[in-house]
Parts: C-alpha cells; structure tokens; sequence
C-alpha cells in the first residue's frame, strides 16, 4: 500500500504542477477573452437561467441540472479542501482559488455548452459529455472510447474517495462513530438513490443542495458578525501572501499559485469534464442556456461557499500551515489548544473548520459541521455515479439495450461498495486518489475543450444576437454545417419554436 502512495503522491506532485497551471490557469484566461468576459457582462442572465423548469421524459429540468451539478461542486472540496488549502499554501491560496473559479466559469461555460450542443438520446435519455463531443465534434472516435474509459473509471472507482473518508472521519471526530459504520450507511443510501437514475438523483439534488448551501453561507455570515472587527487584518492577509507570503505561512508565491489553482480546480470541477453529462441531460432549447447555469454554479461554489470556508478560518485564527503556522484563535484557549494539537500530529483537514465554527457554536459545532460535510460530500457522490454512468453509456452505445442495462446495474452495485472501502481508508491516500482522478480527467477533457471554443463562441453569439431581439433563444441547427449534430433530435425538441408557438 505505501509503495502505491508513494507512486500516486508522485504523479499528483507532476499533474498539479506546471501542466495544470497552464491547462486550466492560462485556458481559463484564454476562454475568458474569447468570449468577451461574458460571466461579468451577463451576471443577471447567468442567475436567472437556472430556475427553467421545463423537463421531459427524456431529460430534467436545468434547475434540477444545476442542483445536480451543484451537488458534485459543493462538496468536500468547499470544507475540507479549503482548509488544506490553506494548511498548504496559507492564506494567499485563497485569493488564487477565488481568481481561479471566476476564470474557471469561463471553462465551465465552453464544457457545458458543447456538452449540450453534441448530445444525442440513447434508451430514451438525453446522453451526452467530454466523450462526446471528441467524437461527434472532432470526429475522434478513439479518443473518445479512452476518455469515456478512463473518466467512467475515474468517476465511479478513484474521485468518491475524499468525499466518502470525509465524511466517515467528520462524524469519527463529532460523535465518535466508528469510520467503518459511516461507511456503511452511506453506501446503502447511496445505492437507493442510483438505482432510481437520473430522475432521482436530479430530484434529491435538488431537494438537499439549495438549503444545505443557505444553512452554511448563514453560519458563515453569523462568525463574520461575531468577528467582524478582523475584516480589515483578514484581506490584508489574504491579498500580502498571495503575492509575497511569509516563509511561516506558505514558504513561497509558487506554492499558494499551486494551492490554489488545485483546490479551486477541485472544488468547482471545470474543466475536468464533470459537468458536461449533468448538463447534456437537461431539457432546454439552447445549449448556452445550460451553459450559462452552470457558469452561475462555479461562482457560487469558488467564490462564494468556498471563500466562506475560508473566512471562518480566517477570521478565528482557526488554521496551521506545514510551513509552520499555529493559529492562536486569538486567545481563545481551547481552541487555541485544539491548534496546537492538530499542528503537533500533523492535521489538516475538516478539524479545522470544526474548530473554527465551535468559538460561536460552542460544542455544538462538530456536529453541526460534520452534518453540512455529510450533505456536501453525498451530493457529490451521487453526481460521480450519474457523471460515471454517462461515459459507460457511451463506450456500450453500439450494444444493445440489454447489454446497457447490465452494465449500469454492474456498477449500482460496484459503487457502492468502493464507497464502503474508500470511508476506512487514510485521509492523505483517499485525497491522493480523488486529486490523481480528477487531474487526469482534466488533460484529457480540455483538448477538445479548447479545439473546440469555436462551437461554443458561435452559440455564445447566436444566443446574445437572439437575446437582442428580444428573442427566447433556441437552437436551430440547419443553421450551420456542422457534422455531428443530433439534427433530428435538436429538431424535435424545439418543434413549438419552429412552429412558431413559441
């Protein structure tokens, strides 16, 4: 097992490194101007577009979609990922995380809307992601076939790693329960959930997401209260060490860049080709709508839920660093105790925040925290299992539909079960596996991506040229001469439009 940590420690440290700074960091800047900023020029729409309502037997709404994408970003990520972000890059890093998830909604956009662009219906359900659109926009069959394989993989075996051993360690340390038990509870619940398909994973998602993310920005808003007198010394913070940190809080620029772009990456999930299968299996009438749904969801997730992590952290004192910094908790001396604990075994993690939230909680906080992780992190399980899904459907798209319905009852079962394993694991070897995933994933979803910006600039501007004239736009594709277009199923979902209903 050390030897297997070893070499995934190994791979993380060259994955997210330079390659990702360049893959998502300079492709987010990149996406951001070619298509003209539009996630600060269309703030408004952005907000409004996820509230559609309208599904079909054959898709879900873009609420639901939205909640089901929200419930993969607001996850572990946004608690527990936060505080090692801070742990390993001090404050600075939260800056770069923030820079990196509104660039990052530019990615997020491109993904969405070409996943929805290229979908097409298989066993009745709107089907489509990064696999997808290789093949039908790039005509990369083969390319396709690898990506679907190595994300169904990734999705369903290596990513629900940190999520489940998160939450099994928040009730370990809130009530004592044994990890194994955690463990064993989530699988069961998870299993329920799947084996009702999209529909029901659509309508937990967003049953749970919407209040589990206002209870939390609530807790996060009564600490800043309680502490407000801090705000000056906390941006100050913030804003000195992402640019110039002191050697006790991260030991250099690079390491807050590289903790940054990594845990914004991870939180919001852009560009790693997560979002797209959510997004393809909404009812809408044009694909920049949904893209525009899921650009408002990287914004709520990085910049607002992951920063309020950061600020219960920041305004308590309520965090260490490896390069040396013990959090004080300005005088409080229990959780001043708690720090200097955590920091003499070499914690990093949720305990964090637990602490953080308990200077107002009082003891009520583990529990409370441990709640809001469980909600966060089985959220993001059930959209790893419908992402996961997705790519198989496509590498057995050819089979038949017996075939099809064997392969996801294979992995109902199969999932759970690596759920069970993955709550008894080590904290450090359960976020190895999520970040290797979730790093491969990224490079082998952002080359077509990238090539293919073009599509999704021109829908970005046929929607905007429709919007102008007072138009609700959809999508006509005997517009434009592209291969690989669902045309008859793009023809049909839009029928009352062309008829002129609409």
């Amino acid at each position: 097992m050390s030897g297997i940590m070893s070499v995934v420690g190994a791979l993380n440290g060259w994955l997210w490194g330079l390659p990702m700074l360049f893959v998502i960091g300079l492709g987010g800047i990149f996406l951001t101007i070619y298509l003209g900023g539009f996630q600060f020029i269309h703030q408004k729409d952005m907000w409004h577009r996820i509230f559609d309502r309208s599904d079909s037997a054959a898709g879900i709404s873009t609420w639901q979609s939205f909640c089901t994408t929200m419930a993969m970003r607001v996850g572990t990520g946004n608690v527990a990922g936060v505080a090692v972000a801070l742990f390993m890059g001090g404050p600075g890093a939260i800056f770069w995380m923030i820079v990196i998830g509104i660039t990052n909604s530019a990615v997020c956009f491109t993904e969405c809307t070409l996943g929805v662009l290229y979908k097409t219906k298989i066993d009745g359900q709107y089907r489509g992601g990064g696999a997808y659109f290789a093949e039908r926009g790039l005509g990369w069959g083969a390319y396709g076939a690898v990506f679907a394989f190595i994300f169904s993989i990734g999705a369903a075996c290596f990513m629900p790693a940190a999520a489940t051993q998160t939450i099994c360690d928040g009730f370990r340390n809130a009530l004592g329960i044994p990890m194994w038990i955690s463990a064993l509870v989530i699988a069961g619940i998870m299993a329920v959930v799947v084996i009702g398909g999209v529909k029901r994973i659509g309508t937990v998602a967003s049953y749970i997401v919407p209040p589990m993310v206002i209870v939390y920005l609530i807790a996060t808003v009564v600490i800043i209260i309680f502490n407000i007198t801090k705000l000056p010394e906390v941006v100050v913070l913030i804003v000195k060490n992402a640019f110039a940190p002191s050697a006790v809080m991260a030991g250099g620029f690079g390491v807050a860049l590289r903790q940054g772009i990594k845990r914004g990456t991870f939180s919001s999930a852009s560009g790693m080709g997560e979002s797209s299968p959510t997004a393809a299996a909404a009812e809408t009438s044009h694909p920049v709508k949904q893209g525009m749904a899921n650009a408002a969801g990287v914004w709520l997730d990085t910049v607002i839920v992951c920063t309020a992590s950061a600020l219960m952290m920041l305004f308590t004192d309520c965090y260490n660093t490896q390069a040396g910094y013990v959090g004080t908790a300005y005088g409080r001396a229990a959780q001043a105790a708690q720090m200097a604990d955590y920091a003499a075994n070499g914690y990093s993690g949720v305990n964090f925040v637990q602490t953080a939230c308990s200077t107002v909680m009082g003891s009520i906080a583990p529990l409370f925290i441990a709640i809001m992780l469980a909600l966060f992190s089985f959220t993001c399980l059930i959209s790893y299992y419908y992402e996961a899904e997705s790519s198989a459907m496509y590498l057995f798209e050819r089979s038949n539909e017996k075939t099809r319905k064997v392969v996801i009852w294979i992995m109902r079962i199969v999932m759970p079960i690596l759920i069970f394993i993955w709550g008894n694991v080590s904290a450090s070897f359960a976020w190895d596996l999520s970040d290797f995933a979730l790093g491969s994933c990224t490079f082998i979803n952002m080359i077509p991506v990238l090539l293919l910006a073009p599509k999704a600039r021109a829908m970005y501007l046929d929607y905007e040229e429709q919007m102008k004239a007072g138009k609700d736009p959809w999508f006509d594709p005997r517009k434009y001469d592209w291969k690989g277009i669902d045309t008859e199923m793009w023809l049909d979902i839009n029928k009352d439009y062309i008829a002129g209903n609409k």
